[in-house]
């Protein structure tokens, strides 16, 4: 039986179904056609095929980027880190048709291994790509292609994308010039054989929850006693502050009475 809708609903236009979608890695693609290189942020990736290993990317018809794949034929998934957040925006707000977008960033590459488009630097994973097929999708061109050499970065990756590695993250793309990156880690427990699977997954989702409570009442702590500490005027360690609290634009302290070190400053202090 269908049960009341939830409260707080609200109808959007139907091009907002892309942006509910949103939540996956950042991705740089890189192209490179008779000498010459592109680069272009790409948020619509997926796999498509595991045997053999295809992925899926869709391109406005208005990306330079489509006429350098259709004669090249190949392209690199380039997954920037998290301090790359400014040049990938600004990356999505310039052409490579008449300038080049890599010297413009003053972003370095290297050689891939299977193909001839580059790989960037400050990125924690790269999938090199062929062609297999391409298909116009309205405003789009959607290229199935087959992987043929991936390589990661250790500090970011290992069998899974790590969260307990500050800068080595990858960013994950929510819209706009809205960024994000994983935070958290969570290994989810299925109900065994002879447990009653809406006893049990009710009491998991309960359990959750606490954890969530736990964890916005730890963040408070912290963000008082570093309230204090600046009343004070004492010195704050942004590098312990900052994995901690992550304070935002509408929740920040006033540090204007208090010593703040970097990294820079502690190495100073040794």
């Amino acid at each position: 039986m269908f049960q009341p809708a939830p409260e707080n609903i609200s109808r959007l236009s139907k091009e907002f179904a892309s942006r509910l979608l949103m939540g996956g890695v950042v991705t740089l693609i890189t192209s490179n056609w008779q000498g010459r290189n592109n680069v272009m942020p790409l948020a619509w990736h997926m796999p498509v095929s595991s045997n053999p290993t295809l992925i899926a990317i869709a391109v406005a018809e208005s990306r330079y980027s489509i006429d350098m794949i259709n004669h090249s034929e190949e392209f690199v998934i380039n997954i920037p880190k998290r301090p790359m957040l400014h040049h990938v925006q600004y990356l999505g707000q310039i052409s490579g048709e008449n300038i080049d977008k890599l010297e413009a960033a003053q972003w370095d590459y290297f050689a891939g291994f299977r193909v001839m488009s580059p790989l960037l630097y400050n990125c924690a994973g790269w999938i090199e790509c062929g062609v297999r097929h391409m298909m116009p999708f309205g405003d789009h061109v959607l290229y199935i292609a087959e992987v043929v050499s991936v390589q990661v970065d250790n500090e970011s990756f290992d069998l899974h994308w790590k969260s307990d590695v500050g800068d080595n993250r990858p960013l994950i793309y929510l819209g706009d010039n809205a960024y994000s990156s994983f935070d958290i880690v969570k290994n989810a427990r299925t109900p065994k054989d002879l447990e009653a699977p809406e006893k049990i997954l009710a009491e998991r989702m309960i359990e959750e929850l606490e954890l969530t409570k736990e964890s916005i009442e730890k963040r408070e702590e912290i963000q008082a006693k570093l309230e204090r500490e600046v009343e004070l005027g004492n010195i704050i360690d942004v590098d312990t502050m900052s994995d901690f609290i992550g304070l935002d634009e509408n929740n920040q302290l006033d540090f204007s009475q208090a010593l703040i070190i970097d990294e820079q400053d502690k190495e100073d202090q040794i």
